[in-house]
Order: structure tokens, then C-alpha cells, then sequence
């Protein structure tokens, strides 16, 4: 995590002027859970003085690490040297990750495709009492605002109430947690504190317990003393729960009692709407060509969008112009031909293997092999041509020495069958997250 840091204080340092960054040099990291990592600032110094530079430390770290990350900035509290911490109840658990002021109900932006999850997000958030949509289940690709929603959901809840117990935490650390506790021998007390300890439970990414019998079971029963209770429970996946891979049959029909909602990629309206009220939030002048040509050019993908915005804050710092129509051109020329570059066909065929169970050498080899590998095989056609500058004869030849004609058709009929089937659709979605992570 230090190294990581550090790299990110490399690339930061090119972005900014010497006499800002050395008011960066005693910023240290403390930790990260999630997608969030917490910076601490020394005493004498206020974290609101390095707030504007928030986008561009994560866009640094981005750079540098190539993961996306959220930093919240803290002042070192003064403690009395002989004062003892208080342990916390759950000490040696995965914390909860802190909720993002940054994600609420009013910064979202609303469409076609997201305003059934943004109603029934907000509905949950008022009356937070489990007797509303409980559980409520929200599935989407991933970078459509999910986690967004999720959030925006704890953050209104404790405005109106600061005596609710609100915890969020991803599917992924409340699986460790739980291994954890298990070689702690302290599982009973884990299990204690999210049936006594909490109020409204927010779980993102449940997609990521396939295959985790043990973390199934140990929440079908911390979610059923919380449904018997009226505590509130909201859950996100990038597909519906009967389409998550190996998700336990009465885990799917627990999540069957509530609501579920789904999010869809933005139109072009809602994209530019996106656009601009990040460039507002950036306190960035955006000219409407800018926003058209980037809402037509980043199609699928709500966190895509925002990254243009903060390459378009760099590209003007640096360059000390206005941001204009070139500028944004070269933003998307970076952009684009990046996501290429970082898919190779390796991960490709990895992620459709490893998702469909099948073999790399029944996928690579050149007989039809039976119609569930021959499906298999015509989607990683699809995904390659997409995600790789490889041209179609190159990727015929990967697959078992097939000619182009062979490769046309495979994509033809991943693209109708993507139109025509909703359930297929998402199952493309869930592989481009798997292949971008």
C-alpha cells in the first residue's frame, strides 16, 4: 500500500506546480478497505485546503496502480498520550467502509434506464424501517451507479437519523471477514454483531460469493434475523440473484421476498446530463460540443465518463488552455485505444472459460466441439473483436485456424442475440467487467 502510494505521489508531482506539492509531502496513507483509502493530514493542517485536488490524486493513483480508488482526507486526531483506544467490538473484522459524501440522492443523475432503481434507492432511504422493499435488490453492469445508489441510501439515513447503525461493506470483505472470524474462532460474534449491531446493512457486489457456500450460508442466517427484525437490507450484483453463478437456491428466493430493480446503460441524453453535472460539481466550463462529442464517443459506462471529465481538467492544466473540442478529442483518443490495449486475447478466453466452464483447449481447438463450447467460442470472438486491435483473420486463427467468414458470424450472432435476449445481454456485461478488472 506505501509503495503504491508513493508511486501515486510520482505521478501527482507532474500534474501540479513544486510549491503545491510540497504542501503534499506529510500526507500519509492509513488504509484501505474497498475501494476507499483514507488519508490522514497532520495536525496544523485543514483537509479542506486539499479537497480540490481530490480528482487528481485519484486519478494519479489510477495511473500509477491501475485501480480506481476513492480517498476521503482526515485530520490525525490529538489523543492524550495516556489515553487508551477503545477496542472496537468487531476488532480485527474488516471495517465498514466509510460512505462517500460525495455519493447522494441529489448528485444523481436520473433516467430512463436508472429511474426505477433511483425511486425504490430513495423510497428504502426514507423509510428505512425493513417494511418498505426489504430486501432490495439492485443489479446492473458494473460502473452504472450502483454503489451510488447504495451509498446515497446510508448517507440519507443517518442525516436523518445519526442514532441509526448503518454498516456498507462489499461482498468480497464481508467474505474475508467471515474467514477471518472463523480462524479467530470468534464466527458467534461476528454473527452477533450484524444481527444486534446494525440497522440498515448495505452489501455491495454480491456476484463475488459464487462458489462461497460457507459465506452463503452464514448470511442466510444473519438475513434472516435481520428480516425478522424490520432491519433494512440492500443488496447490488451485476445480474439478477437467479443468474448469479452457484448462488444458493434459498439465498435467491430471500432475495425474491423484496424488490428488485435494475440499471441500464445511459441514452445519450442521460450521458450528456452526467457530463455536465460533474463538470459543474469540478467547477469546469464545458462548452456543449464537448459534452455532445463526449457523450456520443463514451457509450457505456457512467465511471468512463467521469474519467473523461478528469482528464479534461488535466489536459487544461497542463496545457493552461480552455478545455475545447481538440482537447476532448485527444482525451478520447487516450481513453478508447487504452481499454483495447490493456484486454488482451488472454484474458479473454480466460474469463469466458472460467465463466462458462469450459477448457482453453476445447474453446482454442479447431472441431466444433459440443453446442454449449461452440456458444463459448463464438462470444470470445465477440469480446475480442471489441476489446483488441487483432484483426478478423488473426482471431480465426486463434481459434483453431478459422477463417474470417467463420468470425463474422460468430459476432452476428452474440450481437442478435444480445438485442433479443436481456438475460444474455447482462451475461456479455458481466464478462467486459470481468476482462476490464
Amino acid at each position: 500500500m506505501l509503495l503504491q502510494w508513493e508511486k501515486c505521489l510520482g505521478l501527482l508531482r507532474g500534474k501540479v506546480s513544486e510549491s503545491v506539492f510540497t504542501e503534499f509531502g506529510d500526507l500519509k496513507i492509513s488504509s484501505c478497505a474497498g475501494n476507499r483509502c483514507l488519508i490522514i493530514v497532520p495536525h496544523g493542517k485543514d483537509p479542506k485546503a486539499v479537497l480540490p485536488y481530490k480528482p487528481l490524486f485519484e486519478l494519479s493513483w489510477q495511473e500509477a496502480n491501475g485501480s480506481k480508488v476513492e480517498f476521503d482526507f482526515q485530520r490525525l486526531p490529538e489523543t492524550p498520550q495516556n489515553s487508551a483506544a477503545k477496542p472496537s467490538f468487531i476488532e480485527g473484522f474488516t471495517p465498514s467502509v466509510k460512505l462517500s459524501p460525495d455519493y447522494r440522492f441529489d448528485n444523481f443523475v436520473v433516467g430512463d434506464k436508472s429511474q426505477l432503481a433511483f425511486s425504490a434507492a430513495f423510497a428504502v432511504a426514507e423509510n428505512p424501517n425493513g417494511n418498505k422493499y426489504n430486501p432490495l435488490f439492485i443489479y446492473g453492469a458494473s460502473g452504472l451507479g450502483k454503489t451510488h445508489l447504495l451509498q446515497a441510501i446510508g448517507n440519507f439515513v443517518l442525516e436523518e437519523d445519526a442514532n441509526k447503525r448503518v454498516r456498507y461493506v462489499t461482498a468480497f470483505d464481508f467474505q474475508q471477514e467471515y474467514v477471518n472470524s472463523l480462524r479467530a474462532q470468534r464466527a458467534n460474534e461476528m454473527s452477533a454483531y450484524y444481527r444486534e449491531e446494525v440497522d440498515v446493512l448495505l452489501i455491495d457486489d454480491i456476484q463475488h460469493w459464487s462458489g462461497k457456500d460457507e459465506t452463503q450460508n452464514e448470511f442466510f442466517h444473519i438475513f434472516n434475523a435481520l428480516h425478522q427484525a424490520g432491519k433494512q437490507v440492500v443488496l447490488t450484483s451485476d445480474a439478477p440473484a437467479s443468474e448469479v453463478k452457484s448462488l444458493s437456491d434459498r439465498l435467491v428466493s430471500r432475495f425474491s421476498w423484496g424488490l428488485t430493480v435494475d440499471i441500464q446503460p445511459p441514452n445519450v441524453e442521460t450521458r450528456e446530463a452526467i457530463l455536465r453535472k460533474k463538470a459543474e460539481s469540478n467547477h469546469l466550463d464545458i462548452s456543449d460540443d464537448v459534452i455532445v462529442f463526449l457523450a456520443e464517443s463514451i457509450e457505456s459506462n457512467v465511471r468512463l465518463l467521469e474519467g473523461a471529465i478528469l482528464k479534461l481538467m488535466v489536459q487544461s492544466s497542463v496545457s493552461q488552455q480552455d478545455i475545447d473540442l481538440n482537447i476532448a478529442k485527444r482525451v478520447v483518443a487516450e481513453m478508447i485505444p487504452t481499454i483495447k490495449r490493456h484486454v488482451n486475447k488472454d484474458s479473454i478466453i480466460h474469463a469466458v472459460c472460467n465463466h462458462f466452464e469450459v477448457s482453453e483447449d476445447k474453446l482454442l481447438e479447431s472441431g466444433r466441439g459440443t453446442k454449449e463450447v461452440a456458444h463459448a467460442r463464438q462470444i470470445a470472438m465477440f469480446l475480442m473483436k471489441k476489446f483488441t486491435t487483432l484483426s478478423l483473420k488473426s482471431i480465426g486463427i486463434r481459434f483453431g485456424g478459422r477463417d474470417h467468414s467463420t468470425v463474422v458470424h460468430a459476432i452476428k450472432t452474440v450481437e442478435k442475440e444480445i438485442q433479443n435476449d436481456p438475460a444474455f445481454a447482462r451475461t456479455i456485461d458481466t464478462l467486459k467487467s470481468a476482462i476490464h478488472d
